[in-house]
């Protein structure tokens, strides 16, 4: 591994440090300290563990879906891409989708083109995912969760309906030229084998040979999930009631969060402790309690493994 690879992955994981840092100097030492000692650590660390099995479910996942397109990868390459990813999304918000997939290319020699089609087929399914969530979590909670939900995603999407509309429109067609691609593009052409290349990737998701193992593998990711976010609750004393029901409401209000394009979804804290406070009366700051906990840990986890993963892929392909 040269100068350049050492430097790169040293500034992604500084710019990790700076946004944990930035987001958290609104608060005092003294409150810093009262956060760390109110918190059980035990519960703090299973959630960072079970966050890393969740990137593990995700590099298993994304395997299955590049078996249909002829391509045998190796596990810990695609776990390694996949933790690298979060890392460089650090620095620049989502670019570590593309980034995953320059880094497993060189160590399985798989065309990136097919890698990001087989990532933006996961992103959809993700969608949907979360969509399951929300409705199950208002489900289980409705009257808690009802109003909240209609108001930030119900509400949200009428006032976008035409975006809404157009996005769908857009998705149908994508899949239309996907199926359609080899009497669309010629494979003779560098442009041609580009995009055929692409949309088989995202055709993967159709031709699955283990379909029952990977619908298991994307529901392992998000009970990762949710478990993440029941630990942290576990972790204080005014939230270990909330239970399981509670932990699946915290899943949804990070995961709104997340979807606002902040760096390293930043905007996790406020929508977690905003939805604390207004759906089961959380001080204030009890509240932010929960939510720096909750994303710093993930950060923190992010930063240690991301920078590990990248170090090892930096040294197999000698960058």
């Amino acid at each position: 591994m040269n100068k350049k690879e050492i430097i790169k992955y040293l500034i992604f994981a500084a710019i990790g440090v700076l946004v944990v840092y930035s987001i958290q100097k609104g608060l005092t030492f003294d409150d810093l300290l009262k956060n760390l000692k109110e918190a059980k650590i035990h519960f703090v660390i299973l959630s960072t563990l079970v966050g890393v099995l969740a990137v593990l479910f995700r590099a298993l996942r994304w395997q299955l879906l590049l078996k249909p397109l002829g391509y045998e990868t190796r596990l810990d390459n695609a776990y390694h891409a996949t933790m690298s990813g979060y890392l460089i999304n650090l620095g620049i918000p989502r670019s570590g989708e593309v980034a995953r997939c320059a880094l497993f290319s060189k160590t399985d020699k798989v065309p990136v083109n097919v890698l990001v089609g087989t990532v933006l087929s996961e992103r959809v399914l993700d969608l949907v995912m979360l969509m399951i969530v929300v409705f199950s979590a208002v489900f289980m909670q409705f009257d808690l969760l009802y109003g909240y939900v209609y108001d930030n995603v119900l509400v949200k999407l009428q006032n976008n309906s035409l975006v809404l509309i157009i996005a769908v429109l857009v998705l149908l067609a994508g899949l239309i030229v996907a199926f359609k691609a080899k009497s669309l593009f010629s494979a003779d052409t560098k442009i041609g084998k580009m995009f055929l290349g692409f949309f088989d990737g995202i055709k993967s998701i159709f031709s699955l040979k283990q379909p029952v193992l990977f619908i298991l593998y994307t529901i392992g990711i998000w009970l990762c999930y949710w478990m993440m976010t029941y630990f942290i609750l576990m972790a204080f004393d005014y939230t270990e009631a909330l239970g399981l029901s509670g932990g699946l409401s915290a899943l949804v209000f990070s995961s709104i969060g997340v979807i606002i394009p902040a760096p390293a979804g930043s905007a996790t804290i406020y929508s977690i402790y905003i939805g604390l406070n207004q759906i089961y009366n959380l001080s204030i700051d009890q509240a932010k309690a929960i939510g720096i906990v909750m994303f710093s840990s993930n950060i923190l986890m992010i930063i240690l493994a991301g920078t590990i993963s990248y170090v090892i892929l930096a040294k197999r392909t000698k960058a």
